[in-house]
Protein backbone atom coordinates (compact mmCIF):
# COMPACT_ATOMS: atom_id res chain seq x y z
CA UNK A 1 0.00 0.00 0.00
CA UNK A 2 1.34 3.10 -1.41
CA UNK A 3 0.12 5.35 2.13
CA UNK A 4 2.06 2.91 4.39
CA UNK A 5 5.44 3.11 2.52
CA UNK A 6 8.44 4.16 4.50
CA UNK A 7 8.79 7.80 4.08
CA UNK A 8 5.24 8.86 4.40
CA UNK A 9 4.25 10.61 7.41
CA UNK A 10 0.92 7.65 8.23
CA UNK A 11 4.32 5.46 8.20
CA UNK A 12 6.03 6.95 11.30
CA UNK A 13 2.26 7.76 12.51
CA UNK A 14 1.06 3.99 12.85
CA UNK A 15 4.57 2.61 13.43
CA UNK A 16 5.86 5.80 15.84
CA UNK A 17 9.08 5.98 14.01
CA UNK A 18 11.28 9.00 14.33
CA UNK A 19 9.46 11.72 12.07
CA UNK A 20 12.79 12.63 10.26
CA UNK A 21 15.01 9.97 9.94
CA UNK A 22 12.25 6.58 10.25
CA UNK A 23 14.65 4.88 11.27
CA UNK A 24 14.43 4.71 15.25
CA UNK A 25 11.19 4.62 17.26
CA UNK A 26 9.71 7.51 18.85
CA UNK A 27 10.17 6.49 21.97
CA UNK A 28 13.06 4.75 23.82
CA UNK A 29 10.89 1.95 25.49
CA UNK A 30 7.49 0.21 23.38
CA UNK A 31 6.20 -0.47 27.19
CA UNK A 32 3.78 2.60 28.20
CA UNK A 33 4.08 1.45 31.57
CA UNK A 34 7.70 2.00 32.32
CA UNK A 35 6.81 4.88 33.78
CA UNK A 36 10.60 6.66 33.95
CA UNK A 37 10.53 5.99 30.93
CA UNK A 38 7.36 6.55 29.03
CA UNK A 39 7.64 10.22 27.92
CA UNK A 40 11.23 9.53 26.66
CA UNK A 41 11.92 10.09 23.00
CA UNK A 42 14.63 8.81 21.01
CA UNK A 43 17.22 11.19 19.60
CA UNK A 44 18.52 8.91 16.72
CA UNK A 45 18.83 11.61 13.97
CA UNK A 46 19.23 14.42 16.27
CA UNK A 47 15.69 15.38 15.86
CA UNK A 48 14.57 18.49 18.06
CA UNK A 49 11.18 17.86 19.58
CA UNK A 50 10.26 21.05 21.34
CA UNK A 51 8.68 22.68 18.65
CA UNK A 52 7.27 26.16 18.42
CA UNK A 53 4.72 27.24 21.18
CA UNK A 54 0.99 26.03 19.49
CA UNK A 55 3.00 23.13 17.86
CA UNK A 56 1.38 20.64 19.99
CA UNK A 57 -2.16 21.86 19.96
CA UNK A 58 -3.60 19.60 17.50
CA UNK A 59 -2.29 16.41 19.60
CA UNK A 60 -3.78 18.37 23.00
CA UNK A 61 -7.54 18.56 21.16
CA UNK A 62 -7.09 14.85 20.26
CA UNK A 63 -5.72 13.56 23.68
CA UNK A 64 -8.72 15.85 25.57
CA UNK A 65 -11.71 14.03 22.70
CA UNK A 66 -9.88 10.72 23.51
CA UNK A 67 -10.07 11.53 27.02
CA UNK A 68 -13.66 12.57 27.18
CA UNK A 69 -15.16 9.89 24.77
CA UNK A 70 -13.99 7.54 27.11
CA UNK A 71 -15.54 8.92 30.06
CA UNK A 72 -18.52 9.09 28.49
CA UNK A 73 -18.60 5.96 28.18
CA UNK A 74 -17.66 5.26 31.75
CA UNK A 75 -20.26 7.16 32.97
CA UNK A 76 -22.69 5.59 30.55
CA UNK A 77 -22.01 2.21 32.01
CA UNK A 78 -21.26 3.42 35.61
CA UNK A 79 -25.16 4.95 35.37
CA UNK A 80 -26.80 1.45 34.18
CA UNK A 81 -25.69 -0.04 36.98
CA UNK A 82 -25.61 2.42 40.03
CA UNK A 83 -27.51 5.19 38.66
CA UNK A 84 -27.09 8.49 39.65
CA UNK A 85 -24.34 7.88 42.39
CA UNK A 86 -22.16 9.89 42.68
CA UNK A 87 -18.77 8.09 44.33
CA UNK A 88 -18.92 5.26 41.92
CA UNK A 89 -18.42 7.66 38.97
CA UNK A 90 -16.11 9.53 40.50
CA UNK A 91 -13.87 6.69 41.80
CA UNK A 92 -14.60 4.54 38.28
CA UNK A 93 -13.07 7.41 35.97
CA UNK A 94 -10.53 8.38 37.85
CA UNK A 95 -9.37 4.69 38.20
CA UNK A 96 -9.56 4.23 34.42
CA UNK A 97 -7.68 7.65 33.33
CA UNK A 98 -4.63 6.84 35.77
CA UNK A 99 -4.26 3.51 34.51
CA UNK A 100 -4.42 5.09 30.69
CA UNK A 101 -2.65 7.94 31.03
CA UNK A 102 0.55 6.36 29.72
CA UNK A 103 -1.39 5.22 26.10
CA UNK A 104 -3.01 8.60 25.84
CA UNK A 105 -0.10 10.61 26.47
CA UNK A 106 1.70 8.22 23.38
CA UNK A 107 -1.44 8.61 20.82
Amino acid sequence: MVLLKKGTKLYSIIRLKCPRCQEGNLFLTQNPYNLKMFDKMCPVCGEDYEKEPGYYWGAMMVSHATTMVLAVVVHITIFYFYGWETAPHITSLLTILIILVPVIFRN
